[in-house]
């Protein structure tokens, strides 16, 4: 069962890294296609800092859904078994994880405020998710 748990936390937790990692993309590619306008013979610099969000949030988002997973996966039934505990315990976990990801844009923008503020502000979203996705990483409603 834990395994099952910690795998359905993992998928939830890639879903979670893409949305950075698609952001960071977009946005770099949109650079890069300004960049190519401007000077149609430069070439395009920061890939590896591009690769390295793109990594780094795929990377936080498995940490976040895999800590999540454990975590619920080994917490006893009579918290695991009530949404109103099972939900809060899950977004505290994936929050926590999730700060992971400011030492991400910390290393990918040289501590760039903006970056790493907005990273910081969206914690609590995070947290929101995986404290609704809960029961379906627990395996509620499913037969067990």
């Amino acid at each position: 069962m834990v395994g099952a748990v910690v795998r359905r936390g993992v998928r939830l937790g890639v879903r979670i890294g893409a949305v950075p990692a698609g952001v960071a993309g977009s946005l770099w590619f949109g650079a890069a296609a300004a960049r190519l306008l401007r000077e149609p013979h430069a070439l395009t610099g920061g890939l590896p800092l591009l690769a390295v969000v793109v990594g780094g949030s795929l990377g936080v988002g498995v940490l976040v859904g895999a800590v999540t997973g454990v975590v619920l996966a080994l917490s006893p039934e009579w918290l695991a078994g009530r949404a109103w505990l099972r939900g809060p315990l899950a977004g505290i976990v994936a929050g926590t994880a999730c700060l992971g990801e400011t030492v991400v844009m910390a290393v990918a923008t040289d501590g760039g405020y903006g970056p790493m503020l907005l990273t910081l502000l969206s914690t609590p979203v995070v947290g929101v998710v995986a404290a609704v996705h809960s029961g379906d990483i627990r395996g509620r409603g499913q037969a067990e």
